[in-house]
């Protein structure tokens, strides 16, 4: 045995009135049983080479523990727990290769099962009976109302149904270079365009165009955000001033010029204000 199973207050509730060098013996004593997984010998000389018990003391202590804690049988001393211990792990050991030949004979038969189902499958009979010749044409086309037909009819239709976003015709304000980057970058994110998509993003496109944003700059930005749709850059666009602070500001370059020139002031019209703001 490569390991046993130690209780801590067993042990010092068993041995709590022995010296240290005792219970160090009485230790060794154990693991000797366990490693050997039989009797210790009755040659107690014997055993205190084993234990490397040098000593008067240590060879004394020796004998107190085996005539405390062990029996002397015919076969060497016995101990009861080292017995129990030992036969348990031979008991779960038994148990788990009886588990695991049983796990792999029912995996070989499963094997076995599936390799029958498979060639059953491939050849439709028994593998060992001959198959008579197909003297049929091979090219004909499947009978109506079969499954062969069905499945025909479909594949022609998803091939038939493929749509190429990248070949659609574009207005003469959109570089079909920038269309075909922002199909392809679709198709690469498993989201290809279909074809309502396509004429919905175009007219987007030129929605954007009429608010100021080229479709290059709109494409790149959805592009580069990584947008499954198209959107304009987040930019401010400058607006023209309004009418009010246009007025503002001849105000005060009209008032910087008087100032600046020493002249007498003028009256100046400054129009109505608005002293809710």
């Amino acid at each position: 045995m490569n390991y046993y199973p130690h209780h801590i207050g067993d042990f010092n509730s068993a041995t709590r009135h022995l010296t240290r060098i005792e219970r160090s013996v009485y230790r060794d004593l154990i693991e000797l049983y366990y490693d050997t997984e039989a009797p210790l010998s009755r040659d107690v000389d014997r055993l205190c080479r084993l234990l490397i018990a040098r000593s008067d003391e240590e060879q004394a202590a020796v004998v107190q523990v085996l005539s405390e804690f062990f029996t002397d049988t015919e076969h060497g001393w016995r101990h009861v727990r080292c017995d129990a211990e030992i036969a348990r792990y031979h008991g779960n050991k038994e148990a788990k290769s009886a588990a695991g030949k049983a796990s792999a004979a029912k995996r070989a038969r499963q094997a076995q099962r599936r390799d029958t189902e498979r060639s059953q499958g491939e050849g439709g009979e028994d593998p060992s009976v001959q198959q008579p010749l197909n003297t049929g044409p091979t090219n004909q086309e499947p009978e109506p109302g079969t499954k062969s037909q069905e499945q025909s009819s479909t594949t022609r239709c998803k091939r038939a149904s493929g749509f190429d976003a990248s070949s659609i015709a574009l207005p003469a304000w959109l570089a079909r270079e920038d269309w075909v980057i922002w199909v392809k970058d679709r198709k690469v994110r498993k989201k290809p365009i279909t074809e309502e998509g396509a004429r919905r993003q175009l007219q987007q496109l030129a929605g954007y165009q009429a608010e100021g944003f080229t479709p290059r700059a709109v494409i790149a930005h959805s592009i580069a955000s990584g947008y499954q749709g198209l959107f304009p850059p987040r930019t401010a666009r400058r607006e023209a001033p309004s009418n009010r602070a246009r007025q503002r500001a001849d105000w005060s370059s009209e008032l910087r010029s008087v100032l600046a020139e020493g002249r007498a002031r003028s009256e100046i019209d400054m129009g109505v204000i608005d002293a809710s703001r």
